[in-house]
């Protein structure tokens, strides 16, 4: 992993108009992610922009560090109807870099003052820290938090995302966040055909949320648009080269989504095991990349 470089920038907006995801708005702090993970659509939409979606997406971090303001202004405004707010969904908004910065934590604090739902998603442990905010939000509107947790396994986990505490971290903090009263679950995405979606290793994922006591559980399967699907195609030539022909195969050509024969097996798999553990779904959204193409509003 090459080292890693911030820049400050500023941006003309923080929330970002969304289309077709089933929430209307998202909040990225950062741009760009240093977890390194080998499959992140957001590769694809640093392409669009411009930007390196290969290592450079990783070793290069922009830091919006006039976000928190701008949200406060954009809240207060009149036209403001505390719609839910997807957080984290193009970039983790607890990079170790938060510590610093505390962007996320600010934004959290704008969010309570002006009593607007979010639904926050990450592979961070970092938000243990923001604990006591996440309770008033709840108190005040509402605050799910998504823990990422594509597998369990630790070789997998290890190879794919790199940059990234362990998952039985994450779902350690899960359980934190429950007891405290937290709606927060457990997103399996993506599942990697071949990696991580064999019966045993869904199994043993969806019973290490059950036992940490997720509120639900919901899934999705990898799709590799230009920008990502190079990324990801070299990384299995270094570490799963036995697998390339196969990814050859399930995306031929330019095609970024995996056919519903591939899909759907897969998707059943976790709904029955969801139903064995009791594991129950209670959003009314979904901060997960959806399983059709979308539009996306970035923002600068």
């Amino acid at each position: 992993m090459a080292r890693t470089e911030y820049s400050e920038i500023t941006v003309k907006s923080a929330l970002n108009r969304v289309q077709h995801m089933g929430f209307n708005w998202s909040l990225n702090p950062y741009q760009g992610c240093v977890h390194s993970c080998v499959y992140c659509f957001a590769r694809a939409h640093a392409k669009l922009a411009d930007r390196d979606p290969g290592a450079g997406f990783s070793a290069r971090i922009g830091v919006k560090i006039n976000a928190p303001a701008l949200l406060r202004q954009e809240l207060s405004r009149r036209s403001w109807k505390r719609e839910m707010v997807a957080f984290g969904t193009a970039t983790d908004p607890y990079q170790p870099i938060e510590g610093t910065y505390r962007l996320t934590r600010r934004c959290l604090e704008a969010f309570r003052d002006y009593r607007t739902p979010i639904g926050l998603i990450t592979k961070g442990t970092m938000v243990i820290r923001d604990l006591d905010l996440l309770v008033e939000l709840s108190e005040r509107a509402k605050a799910t938090v998504t823990f990422s947790v594509p597998t369990v396994d630790r070789e997998i986990w290890s190879k794919t995302e790199p940059g990234t505490p362990p998952p039985d971290k994450r779902l350690k903090v899960l359980k934190a966040l429950v007891e405290a009263g937290i709606e927060a679950g457990v997103g399996m995405a993506p599942i990697l055909p071949g990696l991580s979606d064999s019966a045993e290793q869904l199994k043993a994922t969806v019973g290490a949320a059950a036992a940490a006591g997720a509120c639900y559980v919901w899934c999705n399967v990898v799709y590799l648009k230009p920008g990502t699907k190079e990324h990801f195609m070299d990384f299995l030539e270094r570490d799963f080269p036995q697998l390339v022909q196969r990814y050859r195969e399930l995306f031929p050509g330019g095609a970024a989504y995996l056919s519903s024969g591939v899909k759907s097996p897969i998707l059943e798999t976790v709904a029955e095991l969801k139903r064995r553990e009791g594991v129950g779904d209670r959003r009314a959204w979904r901060a997960q990349p959806p399983a059709e193409p979308v539009q996306l509003g970035l923002a600068v």
